[in-house]
């Protein structure tokens, strides 16, 4: 308790967002889906994390139109412990979230890309990398499904206007200890603003969708783009006139839970098979370190 209440006073901005949400939840008018909305035929599935359905529509690349799916989650860690609870050993797992640790033994292999290519400056995994990792992991197992875990438009967000943003989390005036606050704390210090950082989540997606575009181009069977779950801008997800931001966990918030769901055109299906698991666990270090600079952990 003592260490909670040191850890608010060093970090108000962030207590205040969890404050906030501890009190709307109870008010909540949603609800999470009660089966994971990828259970949909596929053979390859990129998730591009915490992307909105309104926000995606805007920027939808494809020919075909995102259909709007309701998410069992508000959080990477809820949507992956709510979805994958048997084994998928017919399915390899490239990751960008630090999330995923813990999950080896579900899949035939999880590639940690986030461990081998990790961006020290912008503080999260480049979408070409996820990309690169993706390649890699279709000419390593020809025979198995494919999931492909983008870490955009979820910040930190890497486009022009992200990166002008993210000097106020340098230069903060006394707010902070550690050596960046997330966008959420500045928002909620007025230190900038909605449109801003709309524009620079808007900028991610952008950024990654050229990437997938790219590789769904050489992908073959059945492919799905989707994402875990939404992001929130300050709305209002009860009737309590309190705002949110980010994605609060167990939250089932319209724009939380609202993710798009694109099912592309194929020619056949890749034959899979199923075998046994490369690893039990993970070796991967710095997990901590790194979900702090996603924004979690705080």
């Amino acid at each position: 308790m003592i260490g909670q209440i040191g850890k608010a006073i060093r970090f108000p901005e962030a207590a205040k967002r969890k404050l906030a949400a501890t009190l709307i939840r109870p008010f909540t008018h949603g609800s999470f889906a009660e089966e994971p909305h990828i259970d949909v035929e596929w053979d390859t599935l990129i998730i591009l994390d915490a992307c909105r359905y309104d926000t995606f529509e805007k920027y939808n690349p494809f020919d075909v139109p995102a259909t709007c799916v309701k998410s069992n989650a508000s959080h990477t860690a809820e949507f992956l412990e709510r979805t994958f609870t048997e084994n998928h050993h017919d399915t390899v797992y490239v990751t960008a979230s630090p999330q995923v640790v813990g999950y080896e033994s579900r899949f035939h292999d999880v590639i940690h890309v986030w461990d081998s290519n990790w961006d020290d400056e912008l503080r999260t995994v480049r979408p070409d990398s996820v990309t690169d990792a993706a390649r890699a992991a279709m000419n390593e197992y020809p025979d198995k499904k494919l999931i492909i875990h983008y870490m955009q438009p979820h910040y930190p967000f890497i486009g022009p206007t992200g990166r002008e943003l993210a000097t106020h989390a340098t230069f903060t005036g006394g707010l902070q200890e550690r050596e960046h606050l997330s966008i959420w704390e500045l928002l909620s210090a007025g230190k900038v603003s909605v449109e801003e950082v709309r524009t620079a989540y808007e900028e991610n997606l952008e950024l990654v969708l050229e990437e997938v575009t790219e590789l769904t181009d050489e992908l073959n069977g059945k492919t799905v783009v989707t994402s875990d779950h939404g992001n929130l801008f300050g709305e209002r997800v009860s009737s309590l006139p309190i705002r949110l931001y980010g994605h609060p966990p167990n939250l089932p918030g319209e724009n939380l839970i609202q993710v798009p769901l694109v099912e592309l055109p194929f020619e056949s299906r890749r034959e899979t098979t199923v075998s046994p698991p490369h690893k039990t666990d993970s070796e991967a270090e710095d997990v901590e370190s790194r979900l702090e600079d996603l924004g979690y952990l705080q």
